[in-house]
């Protein structure tokens, strides 16, 4: 593993991005509902994607649908829920089949948890369902029996651990998954893929990208399958500024 990140060797035409969104782009935070990308980044995003004619892709736990709101004006290919719902970069949006009841009897339990528990913050995606402990960590052995006891009540549900956070999703489709399928197509098909999370839900990311010959980068400490790594949030942040910034500089003029 590396901790000098490339950015002389890329070529616009020749790469494609992957980014996680929490950990990431958008510092975390408390309350989930509080995150946000600041306007600097998202410019970042946007020059990088147009010099890449479309190939960045955002790979979150979030919905695209709450993706869409972070980064706007921004439209993305994306991959949400870890990548059980997946835009293309022609704007179709695929969904697997999942039990939609199931999800609401599973929030329906995590929110009559959380009551009881000041801190603690349940949350309810497209497909999932989580519990966020990173105001009351004491709680992490109780919030973890519960997810860990509903999940054996519910096996096709699985349970994703992350940064003082559990998750049950309703589909095994996994971040790793979106991104080949990504891969396969236009305008990602043929590049070089680059994938940067911070979380062990990135894990699966990590592993697809070397499999097919990219490289991962994991912001933070931590055992990782990424190629190479860089310390901190910030010290991400300042390589996509240097990144975009180069590639302006190198844009034709109209």
């Amino acid at each position: 593993m590396t901790e000098t990140l490339p950015r002389d060797s890329l070529h616009p035409a020749k790469t494609a991005f992957f980014f996680d969104c929490d950990g990431t782009l958008a510092a975390i935070v408390d309350q989930p509902d509080a995150a946000r990308v600041e306007t600097e980044i998202v410019e970042f995003v946007r020059i990088l994607h147009e010099a890449t004619d479309g190939a960045l892709a955002v790979v979150s736990g979030r919905s695209i649908a709450q993706l869409d709101v972070m980064l706007a004006p921004l439209v993305l290919p994306a991959a949400g829920v870890h990548g059980v719902e997946r835009r293309d970069g022609a704007g179709t949006i695929y969904r697997p089949e999942f039990d939609a009841a199931a999800v609401l009897q599973i929030a329906a339990r995590l929110d009559e948890f959380a009551t009881q528990h000041e801190g603690l913050v349940s949350e309810v995606k497209s497909a999932s369902v989580a519990i966020h402990y990173r105001m009351c960590p004491e709680l992490e052995g109780e919030a973890l029996s519960l997810m860990t006891d509903i999940a054996s009540q519910y096996p096709e549900f699985r349970l994703l651990r992350g940064k003082m956070v559990a998750e049950l999703s309703a589909s095994h489709r996994n971040k790793g998954d979106a991104l080949e399928d990504f891969m396969r197509e236009a305008p990602f098909a043929g590049r070089l893929p680059i994938f940067v999370g911070d979380d062990v839900t990135d894990e699966d990311g990590f592993v697809a990208v070397r499999k097919l010959n990219g490289i991962g980068i994991k912001i933070g400490a931590g055992t990782t399958s990424a190629t190479h790594r860089v310390g901190t949030l910030h010290d991400f942040h300042d390589w996509l500024r240097q990144l975009s910034q180069t590639w302006t500089a190198a844009a034709p003029a109209l």
